[in-house]
């Protein structure tokens, strides 16, 4: 198998390896016809020795090398590789793809040395920049699967990437729990409860990406789960679940964190689906700011100055007639209307 030295197709020198999962492991190399290191990520063995999984590794490169967001990591056309190696006297050839490298660390390391997130202006940041990569992956009809704090990469900049698409792991997972029912599908306390519970798909449906047993809303969930990791700095299977009504208690260990952010969180974890967000707007609405309220300056002026007018002529005890009283009335109302409108214009949002 490829280990630290060796040499990929003449062009990529394995630097060291990076992980290692149940059906794949990802190695860092450094890129001789670009001068740069990437990350190679090659199937394992096990799920190798399914032509079927094979096949969607190549269709996950197919996916990948499509979209282009920064939040994502790139991968070129010639990302697809092919790799011979020899072992036990016979030669096996596997394949790999070959994605850019993200510096800096993922959020689980983060973790460590920060314990949680502290504040609610940080976990909005946040939550915002991956809705927006979420946005766009979505909107490209594809699901990440696997969501968690080990799969979001934190750069220098302090900008979040979303790294390993889960789709293929997904899939190895689903042949291995036909051999041993026990195996969980997805990362226990991040995987939504449709992931958890599906049953192996034609290989049809995987190859079209319509596999309705789950779709993007999954990926929300995870996300909610995610940050209750980040906002508590504890692991979602260590967290007590309300049997009442099976919920996560979790919201009084996120010290810090507004009530409002807390309900949002909860609401990407709803058991069902259809009570969770229906799409990424959804929660961008929620996380925007409402506009403040701003009256004409004018019409400001003249309210105050008109009443300060009937109260002096009222207070003097001019008596007025009711021709003034019907154009105090009407002058007042029109008035009105300029500080109604905005104020059920922001109620409604």
């Amino acid at each position: 198998m490829i280990q630290s030295g060796d040499m990929i197709n003449n062009r990529y020198h394995v630097i060291k390896e990076l992980g290692s999962g149940g059906f794949a492991k990802t190695f860092e190399v450094k890129d001789k016809a670009e001068n740069d290191h990437k990350v190679i990520k090659i199937l394992q063995d096990n799920a190798y020795s399914h032509p079927k999984v094979r096949e969607l590794f190549a269709r996950e490169y197919d996916i990948l090398k499509r979209l282009d967001h920064p939040g994502i990591p790139g991968v070129k056309i010639d990302g697809y590789v092919t790799i011979t190696y020899n072992q036990n006297s016979q030669v096996f050839t596997i394949p790999g793809l070959v994605m850019e490298k993200i510096d800096g660390e993922n959020l689980q390391q983060w973790l460590k040395i920060n314990t949680k997130i502290i504040n609610t202006q940080q976990a909005i940041q946040w939550l915002k920049e991956l809705i927006d990569i979420l946005d766009y992956v979505h909107n490209h009809q594809y699901v990440h699967r696997d969501i968690k704090p080990s799969n979001i990469m934190l750069k220098p900049n302090g900008k979040l990437v979303l790294i390993d698409f889960g789709i293929v792991k997904e899939l190895s997972q689903q042949y291995e729990k036909q051999n041993v029912p026990a195996t969980k599908i997805g990362t226990p306390g991040y995987a939504a409860p449709e992931q958890e519970n599906a049953t192996l798909p034609t290989w049809q449906t995987w190859l079209a990406n319509q596999n309705h047993q789950f779709d993007h809303r999954a990926d929300f969930f995870c996300l909610g789960r995610t940050f209750v990791h980040l906002l508590t700095g504890i692991e979602p299977t260590i967290l007590t679940i309300d049997s009442r009504n099976g919920k996560l208690l979790w919201r009084d260990k996120a010290t810090g964190i507004d009530e409002d952010f807390k309900d949002l969180i909860d609401w990407l974890m709803e058991y069902k689906p259809d009570k969770r967000p229906q799409n990424t707007q959804e929660i961008k609405d929620l996380l925007e700011p409402k506009p403040a309220i701003i009256f004409p300056v004018p019409m400001v002026f003249f309210s105050f100055a008109l009443n300060f007018v009937l109260l002096a002529l009222l207070a003097m005890g001019v008596t007025l007639t009711i021709g003034w009283k019907v154009l105090f009335v009407v002058i007042l109302c029109v008035i009105g209307g300029f500080f109604v409108k905005p104020l059920m214009k922001y109620f409604q949002d």
